[in-house]
């Protein structure tokens, strides 16, 4: 059996799945290919790629799916996905270019491909229904698919190097996962993809069935009522907020979010049994527009505060869109009712969503234009900066003013946007930015010149773990005991019991079986730190004398001697020697 047939039997209709999608399928090849090639070793390049060969996946899909709808001529259709393809890839490759955000990318481009076949007039939403639940199923099986065959091989290997030692390590285990998520699932999941876009869902025919048995169950007794019970919850805390006065707090944003997003999911799932569902059902598909009314001025409040004290983040932007997007389905949803159509929303949401995805007024280049915004206002107002230069001499800012501006710093750094900062640096002789990229270790520089830096400026730590033994010469007779762990006590009226170790502000007490030892905690940071390795890197454990007759030793230890108390935690062994 030739190698086209064996990978015939693992992914079903293969040639045909390769004639009906040629340009996803050609990037799933190549991808695995440059992944086992490159991926492995070329860090962020590597990502790079495969987010972009990723997104040109679902477009180019989406537009063959389009194509085939419209009953366009082959040629068209590949030319329209290699078009669509392209573009996609380039969002997704590009996305300091761009400032792309992957996840509105990709969150935009999957309704895209739920409706791509049915842009076109005279599309039964019934059939629009049923491609769904066969495609969301082809990508459950496509996954699992993946799964199993990266678990199943790397199993094998791991046997083969148990069982008969013969040596398959390296990056063995690296190449396997990567042609599992890169070829073996996504051409899965394109064979998969229904042949049929035009056979509807006829819950006539579905009594008794797993379709009906199951969706029908799930969404009847389980989801709505739910649903119900949290807009009852949603519609009294707004009323709370009215009598009281006060503006939501906290994750009301997020929890209205996904009550809008679930409910209206809930809402497409349950379409075909809108006439012949129970009561609750029923009365959920013609008023959900009314149930999110209130927790949409809700939302809208909730956001508005929240961007009024922290400005624009991702999240936040997001959550502008969910406000959007629940607006645009309350006057929709009003109109149309039960008549509305699936596509007009998910089409939204993915308009919606891609919109955001992108450009300067998109999530990421929204963000990095309202935190710089805050961040100048901030450093000018504490006088670290003016007219764009930083002052010579930097400060420490209070831990509030602190914190907020390192936030402000990490909203940047995640949006890609701590570039904005470098003219700042440019006549600095220790330019942060030289040799840096916009990760951690510039994080920290920054926090530091610009007067976010937490640590206290006094502060007197000793940290270590041991990573060399110790040697100790054990008496005959000697007790070895430990390990124990020195914890702070707050309880002073309950006992201490016996084998433990436990330290007020001042002193480090022990209690063994028949004994008791007090160390003051001063003496003891004293101690160590008169033994530290000058090398930290070749730090073996600390040993001395607590007592006549008993050795300490310490294999970890962190400590701070200007906070109360000194000792922050310590383990260590005991040695009891006999008396002489």
């Amino acid at each position: 059996m030739g190698l086209a047939a064996r990978f015939e039997r693992l992914v079903p209709d293969l040639s045909a799945t390769l004639l009906r999608f040629p340009v996803p399928a050609a990037l799933s090849v190549a991808l695995c290919i440059y992944s086992n090639l490159f991926a492995i070793s070329n860090g962020e390049q590597g990502f790079n790629v495969a987010t972009g060969a990723a997104a040109a996946f679902i477009a180019a899909g989406g537009a063959h799916l389009f194509a085939e709808g419209r009953k366009l001529p082959k040629l068209f259709g590949i030319m329209l996905a290699l078009a669509a393809a392209a573009a996609a890839a380039g969002l997704g490759f590009f996305t300091k270019v761009f400032s792309t955000n992957l996840l509105f990318l990709f969150a935009g481009l999957m309704p895209v491909l739920m409706i791509a076949p049915y842009l076109r007039s005279g599309a039964g939403q019934e059939a629009l229904w049923l491609f769904n639940l066969r495609l969301g199923l082809a990508v459950l099986l496509a996954a699992i698919i993946g799964l199993l065959f990266g678990a199943g091989l790397s199993a094998i290997v791991e046997a083969l190097n148990l069982l008969f030692g013969v040596g398959l390590y390296g990056q063995l285990h690296e190449h396997i996962w990567l042609t599992a998520m890169a070829l073996v699932a996504p051409l899965y999941g394109l064979s998969l993809v229904p042949r049929d876009l035009e056979e509807g869902i006829v819950i006539e025919t579905q009594r008794g069935t797993l379709l009906e048995r199951g969706v029908s169950v799930l969404i009847n007794y389980v989801a709505v009522p739910v649903i119900a019970i949290y807009a009852l919850i949603l519609h009294a805390y707004g009323i709370k907020i009215i009598l009281d006065g006060e503006l939501p707090h906290g994750q009301v944003a997020t929890m209205v979010s996904i009550f809008a997003i679930g409910g209206t999911a809930t809402w497409l799932v349950a379409w075909p049994w809108r006439e012949q569902g129970t009561r609750l059902l029923r009365l959920f598909m013609r008023f959900w527009f009314f149930l999110l009314v209130a927790p949409a001025v809700l939302l809208a409040v909730a956001i508005q505060r929240r961007l009024a004290d922290y400005g624009v983040t991702p999240d936040r932007y997001g959550i502008i869109l969910v406000a959007v997007w629940v607006a645009a389905l309350v006057f929709y949803l009003a109109i149309r009712r039960n008549r509305a159509d699936m596509r007009a929303i998910l089409g939204a949401a993915a308009l919606l969503l891609l919109v955001g995805a992108v450009g300067p007024m998109g999530a990421n280049g929204l963000t990095v234009s309202s935190q710089f915004t805050r961040l100048v206002a901030l450093l000018e107002n504490h006088g670290i900066l003016a007219d764009g230069k930083l002052a010579k001499d930097s400060k420490r800012l209070d831990a509030t003013t602190a914190s907020a501006g390192y936030s402000m710093l990490i909203a940047l750094k995640d949006a890609g946007g701590l570039g904005r900062l470098r003219p700042w640096f440019a006549d600095d002789a220790k330019n942060p930015f030289i040799g840096n990229g916009e990760d951690w270790a510039l994080i920290g520089m920054l926090s530091e010149r610009l007067g976010f830096s937490m640590s206290t400026p006094d502060a007197d730590y000793v940290n270590f773990t041991a990573n060399r033994p110790a040697t100790i010469a054990m008496p005959q007779g000697a007790s070895l005991i430990g390990p124990l762990q020195a914890t702070q006590r707050y309880d002073t009226k309950t006992p201490q019991p016996p084998m433990s170790a436990m330290f007020d502000a001042t002193v480090l007490t022990i209690i063994l079986e028949n004994r008791r030892i007090d160390y003051p905690l001063a003496d003891l940071l004293k101690q160590v730190k008169a033994r530290l390795s000058a090398d930290q890197s070749v730090q073996p454990s600390i040993t001395f004398d607590l007592s006549p007759g008993v050795t300490i030793a310490i294999d970890q230890f962190y400590a701070n001697g200007n906070s109360t108390p000194q000792l922050g935690n310590m383990r260590f062994w005991l040695i009891l020697r006999p008396a002489p």
